[in-house]
């Protein structure tokens, strides 16, 4: 039995049909997580806009997505990974482990899977270079403690020429921080596990998913992507989407086209979004 979409998923972020063909993509994906109630309840409503909005990226942007390599950096459960071989593409995915649920998905699908720690100073030396046509890292930068410089010049290796990068972190420079800040409430998440967990172990980061070490303005990306010496062609904010447990009112509100607008500027854009080039 398929697993059914939200409502209004079956539209992308500009308001038109979702292609048959990546619906039908999406629809498979979440079959394929279907005993997973967390992701196809909570998570997959909240990132399904940056979901979509990648997908469409790498198919403007590459020659063509069927067999293009694809780089997923902190895959995390390997779902995003999974929509694109869906869409025909050769995925790897690299994160500090893989959940024992996902190993399954990952031999189902074809993909493999690079057990990195990110914050070594070169986490893929053992990688061929120009070995990817595409690499996405989303919302993983800000979890990265000891280089991300290192980090993001070791993906620009990866790439071949022309290839395409896509990065997503979140954006602290909104209202919602401000407010927390003269609230007196954390500001970034993760911030209790910041203060009670260590951070190193025998000389080496520990890898925390669960950490936000450090959020970045748009300027502070800026340098972050000019140092790896990537070109950006497009930088933009995107919203969240609406896990099924913030209510009908929130989903409500999001719905509205002037909430969509908003959502795309700096104090209510709650990500980052960025695509470059090698």
């Amino acid at each position: 039995m398929a697993v059914s979409s939200e409502n209004g998923e079956r539209r992308c972020l500009d308001g038109e049909r979702v292609n048959p063909g990546f619906q039908r993509a999406i629809d498979r994906t979440l079959e394929t997580y279907r005993d997973n109630r967390w992701l196809i309840e909570e998570y997959w409503p909240v990132f399904a806009p940056h979901v979509r909005r990648m997908v469409s990226d790498l198919e403007r942007r590459l020659l063509r997505l069927e067999g293009a390599r694809v780089l997923d950096v902190g895959c995390f459960n390997g779902y995003v990974g999974c929509l694109l071989t869906h869409l025909g593409c050769r995925v790897t995915g690299a994160d500090a482990f893989l959940p024992p649920e996902s190993a399954r998905i990952f031999r189902q699908t074809g993909m493999e899977f690079l057990e990195v720690n990110l914050n070594f100073l070169e986490p893929f030396r053992e990688v061929d270079s120009e070995s990817f046509d595409a690499i996405i890292i989303a919302q993983v930068i800000e979890h990265v403690l000891n280089h991300p410089l290192g980090l993001l010049r070791d993906l620009y290796r990866l790439l071949k020429p022309g290839g395409v990068l896509i990065l997503t972190t979140p954006n602290p420079s909104t209202l919602m921080n401000a407010v927390r800040l003269l609230r007196g409430t954390y500001s970034l998440w993760g911030t209790p596990a910041f203060i009670d967990e260590p951070k190193l172990n025998g000389g080496e980061v520990i890898a925390k998913a669960d950490i936000h070490y450090r959020e970045y303005s748009r300027d502070e990306l800026r340098h972050l992507l000019d140092g790896a010496r990537f070109r950006v062609e497009e930088a933009r904010y995107l919203r969240l989407g609406t896990a099924r447990s913030e209510g009908r009112l929130r989903t409500l509100v999001k719905g509205f086209p002037l909430f969509e607008r908003l959502s795309a500027t700096r104090l209510l854009g709650s990500s980052h979004y960025v695509v470059a080039r090698k």
